[in-house]
């Protein structure tokens, strides 16, 4: 396979994770409007006769959803938004990947002395993809504009948003969603509002 391909490959397998979360999200938030469409006629249904243990139970369980679901819709955001954000860094990584199979390990600024042949290209290759992959947003924009010279009007143009969102991924995964100074000092020229 051509290195285009590859990226086009890595293009069409990240839009199909993009529009499975759109679907995944879109699918939650019409089956949690339908249950509530239908709570009320379920409650009224249920309390038109005598019912057994199971059918008190099954409608404890329906009462606790119906009290819990405005949560559950704001986790859903959530959750979609930390996929989302993780997938778009999965798919820099593949990019990465991609690119080092077109371009020789030896070239690279990232070469270290561990050996020589095709084994230890691959070691380069995997190390300097691992400390990308735990790299920030804007750090790997700047490895992949420096070492490929890639470039990326859109990402440049909406900058200080993108890290925002990046940066926000990590607050709620790694901060219990609580704003600390190094979230401040990266965004300190967001426009997010």
């Amino acid at each position: 396979m051509e290195t285009t391909e590859y990226i086009n490959k890595n293009i069409a397998d990240f839009r199909k994770e993009i529009l499975e979360i759109e679907q995944f999200l879109t699918g939650t938030r019409v089956s949690y409007n339908f249950f509530k469409s239908k709570y009320p006629e379920i409650l009224k249904e249920f309390d038109e006769k005598q019912r057994n243990s199971e059918e008190i139970e099954g409608i404890d369980m329906l009462n606790n959803l119906n009290r819990k679901i405005s949560s559950y819709e704001s986790h859903i955001y959530t959750f979609c938004f930390i996929n989302l954000i993780a997938r778009t860094e999965a798919f820099l990584n593949d990019v990465l990947d991609t690119l080092y199979l077109w371009r020789s390990v030896s070239s690279s600024k990232e070469n270290v002395n561990i050996g020589t042949g095709e084994d230890s290209q691959n070691k380069v290759r995997e190390n300097v993809i691992l400390k990308f992959s735990h790299s920030s947003f804007k750090d790997k924009i700047s490895f992949l504009k420096n070492n490929f010279n890639l470039k990326f009007p859109l990402i440049e143009k909406h900058n200080s948003t993108i890290v925002e969102l990046f940066s926000t991924r990590n607050i709620i995964l790694h901060n219990n969603g609580i704003i600390n100074e190094t979230y401040l000092k990266i965004n300190e020229t967001s426009n997010l509002e």
